[in-house]
């Protein structure tokens, strides 16, 4: 259960991987193993068939007409690495220079686990996010404005949610020194902290009356409104692209997009113009989907019935010693909830040294504070790994230690109730007066 709140990276998507070793070099392919290191313990593609494991080229290459299609996919959940064997092909003149500078150590791209469990499958998941926001003020999602647009036309297909953007009047092309840039960047695609799609911004160039019509050996960069997306991924859905016309496998927006999701890098042939970009989406951990309290119909239900509140506490650890506690997000949840996802702390209250040594006392009461099982939830809320509204179950009372935690503007945007099975630890049925002063 705290191994997902350890980490800043959702479980659809890896770090990004480094190129480890050049099989394979022509003028029009290159074959590579790339490595990624540090996936989190998380990661749904430990778990999945490998034809579902896309490798996703970063965008900035992709802008640049590279793709790159990953071929062999060797995943270890036991080392929490990955190796993949992607084969590299230019799709025009600039590709094909950006090729041939392509060296070890570059940073490419990272693996997406396109997990069917979690397609969007009703539009109303998604229609509900519009004019919401995050606690820093962020829409939740929109397309050209903090409301939406009429730009974004959402339907139900084949079972799953697909959107259709419109694009823009236009094309992006480069300026006459991009060609001398390239060497620039490949060097900075070696230092992950560089924002080189940021960088690769400066030389490009927006032409209006641009036709969207594509040519062969061409990359062709459109453009839509700009998008926020924070409740869910989203990737180009290749089947419902017009027959010829084909997306690189820089198709993934991540649920971080800001404002930025607005190109996108198309090739193949077309007899016609292009007109929308048709969007598939996957859902995050439930934990971090935004969504709020009064949207969950389910657990609602669950928490208005005693018995299934006794069902949820009779899964956790058994042994009374401990102090237990479980963040739910979701009805599902609470009525598959299991021992593992419960945490567990073993939290002894000493004596503190009181005002003899404030700074000794300080440091006690912290490291007391974080001992409590109630505690990774609670600072998980705080960094922001958890942004969607729960309820608190615990076996005890929380601590009155807790308190500065519990009454925190984060938490209480997150927290709408706690529940627990016995009121303290140490006066077993009677709450203390310090619990009693909590309440």
């Amino acid at each position: 259960m705290e191994s997902y709140l350890a980490f800043g990276h959702f479980d659809l998507v890896t770090p990004d991987g480094i190129i480890a070793e050049i099989l394979e070099r022509t003028e029009d392919k290159l074959t590579a193993l790339i490595a990624i290191e540090q996936i989190s313990p998380s990661f749904v593609g430990f778990g999945l068939d490998k034809c579902h494991i896309q490798f996703n080229i970063k965008s900035t290459l992709a802008q640049l007409g590279l793709n790159g299609e990953g071929e062999e996919y060797l995943i270890d959940s036991k080392r929490r690495n990955a190796i993949i064997r992607v084969v590299f092909f230019p799709i025009g003149p600039l590709g094909k220079q950006l090729l041939s500078l392509l060296d070890v150590g570059c940073y490419v791209g990272k693996l997406f686990a396109a997990d069917p469990r979690r397609r969007v499958r009703q539009p109303d998941y998604l229609l509900r996010m519009f004019g919401r926001y995050d606690r820093d003020d962020l829409p939740l999602l929109s397309l050209g404005g903090r409301y939406g647009s009429q730009a974004l036309h959402l339907e139900k297909l084949e079972g799953q949610t697909i959107a259709f953007l419109t694009l823009k009047n236009g094309i992006v092309e480069y300026d006459d020194k991009i060609e001398s840039f390239l060497p620039t960047l490949t060097t900075a695609l070696k230092f992950p902290k560089y924002k080189t799609r940021e960088l690769l911004l400066l030389h490009q160039v927006w032409h209006e009356k641009g036709s969207r019509t594509l040519d062969d050996n061409k990359i062709l960069l459109v453009k839509t409104l700009p998008l926020h997306i924070r409740t869910a991924f989203a990737r180009v859905s290749e089947e419902l692209l017009p027959q010829g016309v084909h997306h690189t496998t820089a198709s993934v927006l991540q649920p971080d997009t800001k404002a930025s999701g607005d190109i996108y890098e198309l090739y193949g042939h077309a007899g016609k113009e292009i007109t929308h970009i048709p969007l598939e989406f996957y859902t995050l951990e439930p934990h971090r989907e935004h969504v709020f309290f009064s949207d969950r119909d389910q657990l609602q239900t669950s928490l208005d019935d005693p018995k299934t509140i006794f069902k949820t506490f009779e899964t956790a650890p058994g042994d009374p010693t401990f102090r237990t506690a479980a963040f739910i997000v979701k009805g599902e949840q609470m009525l598959n909830l299991s021992s593992k996802d419960w945490i567990k702390r073993k939290a002894h209250l000493e004596d503190f040294p009181g005002l003899y040594d404030l700074d000794r006392q300080a440091q006690m009461v912290q490291e007391y504070i974080e001992k409590q099982p109630s505690y990774p939830f609670l600072k998980a809320i705080e960094n922001g790994l958890i942004t969607s509204q729960g309820v608190l179950f615990s076996r005890y009372f929380p601590s009155p230690l807790m308190k500065k935690m519990l009454l925190g503007d984060l938490v209480q945007r997150c927290l709408k109730g706690i529940y627990f099975q016995f009121p303290s630890q140490s006066h077993g049925e009677y709450f203390s007066h310090e619990d009693r002063s909590t309440l």
